[in-house]
């Protein structure tokens, strides 16, 4: 958990910020309109919401020719601009794995617009893919904020690349040192508070970890994984209501991040608020299954608490069938049965 949107505006992304804003209204040339352009911009992101690295972007029409192909930066982000309204397939290439692509219409909008795209990888020959389409420009003071903390002095690239490397490693305090040269040389840079906050939680060493999250939530008020990484902080630390700040926080950014929806519900639960818990609980459970086995087993002792063992067993089947394995399913299902047979909240 220490290493994972506002409905306005769901993906603030650096690519954005990259892009050239198309004409506001088309132009006239020998009495003809000119097509409105509009833009592709997007991060990819492995499954747990970590930038990726030697990945490729393949924009093509529908006729299969190219329209151009990106290296995802640093931050994993990608864009494409100048593009007329139609059919085109996006493809991500991954050395050593297999392509994976999707088609992606741009429709005929009246005014230019981005499509943002969140793509997270996962396996080898899979991805999930997110969009929304933005008007450009839509939140200038934002895209300042972005504008600021996204321009790389090459110093403080190159400390950040190192501490990239000696991560990897598991080298977290070289990483670290990296990364204070980063953001020393420029104090405005996102993803090196980001990541030494990652390397300061991983560490406990929560005062540092705190201080370089908030740092990073200054300079980008509209992302999620900062503010839920910092909720896990003051969660830990038993400071429930700070942790529910965050963790609805993160959510307004991202409302399908399942692991903020897992530790809002824990905390809730904690809170003695177990209907606010189970809702929740349940979309995390729904949004992955795989990674909510402490979801499932909170549901099922909510549901046990309101004497309604029927229910209990249908989050408890649904545990079963994503976690077979998990140890305390068979002490749960005691409990169901025990109630069962007391006939408390049975048929």
């Amino acid at each position: 958990m220490g290493n994972r949107r506002h409905s306005r505006w769901p993906f603030i992304l650096p690519a954005l910020l990259l892009l050239v804003p198309a004409t506001a209204a088309a132009q006239k040339t020998d009495g003809q309109e000119e097509p409105i352009r509009h833009s592709v911009a997007g991060r990819v992101l492995t499954q747990d919401g970590r930038p990726s690295q030697n990945i490729s972007v393949v924009l093509s029409r529908e006729d299969g020719s190219r329209v151009g192909l990106k290296t995802v930066g640093y931050d994993g982000s990608f864009g494409f601009d100048s593009l007329t309204s139609g059919e085109y397939l996006l493809t991500i290439e991954r050395p050593d794995f297999a392509s994976v692509g999707r088609p992606l219409e741009i429709r005929n909008y009246k005014e230019p617009r981005t499509v943002v795209l969140d793509i997270r990888l996962k396996g080898n020959e899979s991805a999930s893919f997110r969009e929304a389409v933005k008007a450009y420009g839509s939140l200038p003071s934002d895209r300042k904020a972005e504008e600021q903390s996204k321009k790389v002095d090459r110093k403080a690239g190159r400390a950040y690349l190192k501490a990239s490397a000696a991560a990897a490693k598991g080298d977290r305090a070289k990483a670290i040192r990296h990364l204070r040269k980063a953001v020393r040389v420029q104090p405005e840079f996102f993803e090196a508070h980001y990541n030494l906050g990652v390397h300061y939680q991983a560490l406990e060493q929560w005062d540092n970890a705190t201080r370089a999250y908030l740092r990073a939530i200054e300079l980008r008020k509209n992302t999620a994984r900062p503010n839920f990484n910092l909720g896990v902080i003051y969660h830990n630390q038993g400071k429930l209501d700070q942790a529910i700040q965050r963790y609805r926080q993160a959510l307004e950014y991202d409302p399908s991040f399942a692991e903020a929806h897992q530790a809002l519900g824990e905390a809730r639960f904690q809170q003695g608020r177990p209907y606010a818990a189970e809702q929740h609980l349940e979309t995390a459970t729904r949004l992955a299954p795989a990674r909510a086995a402490p979801s499932f087993g909170l549901l099922v002792k909510i549901h046990l608490l309101n004497k309604n063992p029927n229910q209990a067993q249908f989050y408890l089947d649904q545990f079963l069938q994503h976690h077979p394995d998990a140890p305390i399913a068979a002490t749960l299902q005691k409990e169901i049965d025990g109630m069962l047979a007391a006939g408390q909240g049975g048929p």
